[in-house]
């Protein structure tokens, strides 16, 4: 597997963070994509939340995936999360349902064409029941970098 984006080399992981609110964990996730987005990123990828909500249900690990627009980013990267405590936020495809999420992955892509193919290969990826659960149990980035490296195993 080695990445989870596919033509993204810029990984970012973040064990176990705390964060009390789905905008709190968005804010974190953004600040820490540092120069490889915009300014306008972080209110872009809130709002984006806000229409189009990102929380996939898997049962083991609930994951959400918000993101903003290509033009809110200056290059690509992505930056994955694990949480302390799972979030709600609320769930892609059913905006009324929550999920608990425990896993938080924000890409930031910087085409269209590079963010709906990369998207999906994302989701395919998180599918993965192994991945998903290496990733939460993970207590260091190198750990978590193992997992999605490792395939989960």
């Amino acid at each position: 597997m080695g990445q989870l984006l596919h033509g993204v080399d810029d990984t970012i992981f973040l064990p176990r963070l705390a964060a009390s609110s789905d905008r709190a964990v968005i804010e974190a996730l953004a600040a820490a994509l540092g120069d490889h987005v915009l300014p306008s990123f972080v209110g872009a990828a809130l709002a984006r939340e806000k229409r189009s909500p990102t929380g996939l249900p898997f049962p083991d690990v609930a994951v959400a995936i918000p993101h903003a627009e290509p033009e809110h980013v200056a290059r690509p990267a992505i930056v994955v999360a694990s949480l302390a405590s799972p979030v709600k936020f609320r769930q892609m495809g059913s905006p009324r349902a929550t999920v608990d999420a425990a896993l938080v992955v924000m890409p930031a892509l910087s085409s269209k064409e590079q963010a709906g193919a990369a998207l999906a290969s994302l989701i395919q990826s998180l599918q993965d029941a192994r991945i998903r659960a290496a990733l939460a149990a993970a207590a260091t980035a190198d750990e978590m970098r193992a997992a999605v490296e490792g395939g989960g195993r």
